[in-house]
């Protein structure tokens, strides 16, 4: 399963710590607004809560993430495609299988 751990290494390479916090943090979160949930990662990391708001942008950007607004008020949660990268990340056994063409 080489393509899978090059996968895992590339993903690991391509985001930051801090997107790494942010992205497993609502993965391991039942409920909650991305505003709560970004104040308790800056008090628990010591990390600028700009900082990580600006993080939390680029996941949703990248389709990782998705979280309300101000007039659209929704839980932060993983999208499909945010559920892959931890499965790969984490490595979980359940993770999907990826085939690659030699």
């Amino acid at each position: 399963m080489g393509g899978v751990n090059d996968l895992r290494n590339l993903i690991l390479r391509t985001l930051n710590d801090n997107q790494l916090i942010v992205l497993n943090a609502i993965a391991e979160n039942e409920k909650g607004s991305m505003t709560s949930l970004l104040s308790m990662l800056s008090e628990k990391y010591d990390i600028p809560l700009s900082t990580l708001k600006l993080n939390a942008r680029i996941l949703r950007e990248l389709n990782l993430i998705s979280y309300g607004s101000i007039r659209d008020k929704r839980d932060a949660r993983l999208e499909s495609l945010g559920e892959l990268v931890i499965k790969i990340v984490e490595d979980y056994p359940s993770a999907a299988t990826i085939m690659f063409a030699d």
